[in-house]
């Protein structure tokens, strides 16, 4: 980058690197939208780090935002799921705000409601959007395809959309057939977003294939940060237990059945094995039936959802991490124990070949196959120096491939060349 080349408004560089909080430096206004609060853990580091370079960001959330490192501006997102006589009481104060200041958002608006929908779908849809209402920001960033969809008339705002494509949403949601919308929903918010970021090369294959323009994609890969997820500073003493360890919500795609095969089969094989499964979820009462259902009572532990310290006692204590979903991007949870040099079994799922090399990281086996997961486990409970060196060799990928820091990078040149190309503000 030449002295000569302008920068895009909004985004203040020195020296070509990302100005931080600075009273020298103004701010890229940024609105994060579509989310619940507290976020996802990933969410929250991403906020956290583009606050700490600089960005000024805002939520749109029905939860006010708190405990952050830095401040984070709120948008009041009332959610539809309180009492009647409430939910009304909200609606005409925030429709009382929208008709004084934002008439013509409104109006824009009204111009999407379906033709054939009914009284509650109105109500839930002007309850959705009006508090978006006559407020501007330099860009609009939806980190769920969901959500994107969920809000497509702030498509026409002039600030530039950026959508985030993860796992599911585009490697399984366009293929129900009963989801017709989604699938529509994709294209439309592909075709009129800015850029639409991938969290990994199969996830855009994936979203392309159902209607991205590969022009439009930019691959940012999701990311730890190593000074938080680290070994713990000694290995306590296991009384000869093979501790193993999994994280992530309870859902059908993560694929716990095949798991818990898996240490039934290690039993079997004569293995002392405690399995830890952090999180919760719809699919938990499924998750238990199989768990007494195998007779693992004794051995396989519900946790559901812990601290993010607790989380990473768990991790720091584990001798391997397992993975069994049936669909991802990039798992979070698995970059998350690569960092505490855990080694890795994942199945091979969405982009889980770009984190985990099959016999260098970890382990690396089919889709379903509860037999080669108990196969490379059972490789891991006889050969601690194998443990230690896939672990140590883990951390070192975390360290080369996905930090933090390099990440935030990524999404503040993402940003700037948005806002390069930007529409001009204002109506």
């Amino acid at each position: 980058m030449t002295a000569n080349t302008a920068h895009a408004p909004g985004l203040r560089f020195r020296d070509g690197v990302p100005c931080g909080q600075s009273s020298e430096c103004s701010s890229l206004e940024l609105l994060i939208a579509g989310i619940n609060w507290p976020p996802e853990t990933f969410l929250g580091r991403l906020i956290d780090g583009l606050t700490e370079a600089g960005v000024s960001v805002t939520v749109g959330s029905s939860d006010r935002p708190k405990e952050r490192k830095n401040q984070v501006k709120w948008l009041p997102t009332p959610s539809w799921d309180s009492s009647v006589p409430l939910r009304l009481a909200r609606l005409a104060c925030t429709a009382l705000r929208a008709n004084f200041c934002g008439r013509r958002d409104v109006k824009v608006f009204a111009r999407s409601i379906r033709r054939n929908a009914n009284l509650r779908d109105r109500l839930e849809f002007w309850n959705r959007l009006l508090p978006y209402a006559r407020r501007r920001w330099d860009i609009i960033y939806f980190p769920w395809n969901s959500a994107a969809i969920a809000h497509l008339p702030i498509f026409d705002f002039p600030s530039p959309v950026v959508i985030s494509c993860r796992g599911t949403q585009v490697s399984v949601a366009p293929h129900n057939p009963e989801r017709e919308d989604i699938k529509i929903g994709l294209r439309e918010t592909f075709d009129r977003a800015a850029v639409v970021h991938c969290v990994s090369e199969a996830t855009l294959k994936d979203a392309c294939r159902v209607g991205l323009d590969p022009a439009k994609a930019r691959l940012i890969r999701t990311a730890v940060d190593p000074q938080v997820f680290r070994p713990g500073p000694s290995f306590p003493d296991k009384n000869g237990i093979f501790r193993l360890v999994t994280t992530g919500s309870l859902i059908w795609s993560k694929g716990h059945e095949w798991a818990l095969q898996a240490v039934r089969m290690l039993k079997q094989r004569g293995v002392n094995v405690q399995f830890d499964i952090i999180g919760d979820g719809p699919e938990r009462q499924r998750v238990l039936y199989t768990i007494h259902d195998l007779g693992l009572q004794n051995c396989v532990r519900l946790h559901g959802r812990l601290r993010p310290e607790e989380v990473l006692l768990r991790l720091q204590q584990a001798d391997a991490f397992l993975l069994s979903s049936l669909s991802e991007g990039i798992s979070n949870a698995v970059l998350e124990a690569m960092a505490c040099c855990l080694p890795v079994v994942t199945t091979d799922c969405g982009g889980m070949r770009e984190a985990v090399t099959d016999g260098v990281e970890g382990f690396v086996v089919p889709v379903r196959d509860a037999q080669a997961m108990a196969g490379v486990l059972l490789k891991l409970t006889r050969d601690v120096g194998l443990r230690q060196r896939m672990g140590g060799t883990a951390r070192a990928r975390i360290l080369r491939d996905f930090t933090l820091k390099r990440q935030i990078e990524q999404w503040l040149e993402l940003f700037r060349s948005v806002l390069s190309k930007a529409r001009p503000q204002g109506w």
